[in-house]
């Protein structure tokens, strides 16, 4: 039954309306929740926890190296990474020297130049390596190497939100035009703007734990950590160059994910953006379009991308990303959901006098999986 339907004659007591919030997300608005939905998880705990697979990285990052050098550093931690046996190469544009690892010391490779019919290069600092195989000699001893990747526990916390409805029981019994029920077209409303907040706290949200020596029953303030806080931590694909958006930029993106193994498993892969970064994507290749004469419409959008890699990418506009700041990410590694049993529902409050009060409120949280390898970071891209 339509909320407008409800009127307060009819005791609400606790009303979800979880069904009436997938409806609004999923008709009234063109943001990220309408891709996602707000039932993807359920959280059991104030801290909510996942776990995490990931594959081995096929990438690293290598340190400046002349065409006779025998040792190089990579990325701090990268070492892991390698084994005796492991080649390598540069992927730079026009780069052909492969090179063999002979030995791993914690970030320090000793390689062989020039491997096979390949030649040694010089390579400038931060050379992206890929890593072709890991070779195995006769005498290798699996016991002595441990490929496998823990299963790692990420978190997030719970933000309640909520408000208030107060009306007199004159406001409520008098005849309104276009509306059945001044109480019904509130709460609707009310619910519309939970909506909005939700949207917003998913993108920009930043986690907060919950108050030390809050009174027993009351957690105090805390917040869920946002999409743009879990993507753009240290050891993710992050960007920050100042420059335009551009097919080129978009590809990159594209390629850092799948550097990292993060599109192993497809997916529905997303860029999300705000109107100012929209409107340059729409402008992409318009030099090259051009318009049927029997057509009623002027213009030119972009809904979709393909990456110069074959995967196609949705362009979604929210109205609360920041302007200078676009995500790529899998939306099935997104996830919206309440605390089991706090739902957004509407309930009724203790009669006051004549006041008719109720609120609107729920805990929500998400979780945002493989925000190192599966997504990608820009700012401070240019308006």
């Amino acid at each position: 039954m339509p909320l407008s339907a409800y009127t307060i004659a009819a005791a609400v007591k606790k009303l979800d309306l979880s069904e009436e919030l997938a409806e609004i997300i999923r008709t009234d608005n063109t943001a990220l929740l309408q891709r996602v939905g707000a039932a993807g998880c359920v959280a059991t705990q104030l801290t909510h926890k996942w776990p995490e697979d990931r594959l081995n990285p096929n990438t690293a990052t290598g340190g400046a190296l002349t065409d006779v050098a025998t040792s190089l550093s990579v990325g701090t931690g990268e070492g892991r990474r390698f084994r005796p046996g492991t080649l390598i190469k540069d992927n730079t544009a026009n780069k052909k020297e492969v090179m063999n690892v002979t030995d791993v010391s914690t970030d320090t490779l000793t390689i062989v130049r020039g491997w096979g019919s390949t030649s040694a290069e010089a390579h400038d600092a931060n050379w992206p390596i890929m890593i072709i195989s890991h070779n195995k000699d006769e005498g290798w001893k699996p016991s002595e190497e441990d490929w496998s990747q823990e299963r790692t526990g990420v978190y997030n916390f719970l933000t309640t939100m909520g408000y208030g409805i107060a009306i007199t029981r004159k406001r409520q019994a008098v005849e309104h035009a276009a509306i059945p029920s001044e109480f019904a077209h509130q709460a609707a409303y009310r619910l519309k703007e939970f909506m909005r907040q939700l949207d917003s706290t998913v993108l920009n949200s930043v986690r907060s734990a919950y108050e030390s020596g809050a009174a027993a029953g009351a957690a105090g303030y805390a917040s869920m950590g946002g999409l743009i806080e879990f993507t753009s931590q240290s050891g993710g694909n992050i960007n920050s160059t100042s420059e335009g958006i551009t097919p080129s930029v978009v590809n990159a993106m594209a390629k850092q994910i799948w550097d990292d193994g993060g599109m192993v498993a497809g997916g529905r892969l997303a860029l999300i953006v705000d109107g100012v970064q929209k409107r340059k994507i729409s402008a992409f290749d318009q030099s090259y379009r051009r318009l049927d004469f029997e057509s009623r419409a002027a213009g030119y959008v972009v809904e979709r991308f393909l990456s110069d890699l074959g995967f196609e990418i949705e362009i979604i506009v929210d109205p609360w990303q920041p302007s200078d700041t676009v995500i790529l990410g899998d939306l099935n590694r997104l996830r919206v959901g309440p605390l089991q049993t706090d739902t957004v529902s509407l309930e009724d409050l203790a009669k006051t006098g004549r006041m008719i009060e109720a609120m609107i409120s729920g805990s929500y949280t998400a979780e945002v999986r493989n925000a190192l390898e599966a997504w990608a970071f820009h700012n401070n891209l240019q308006s």
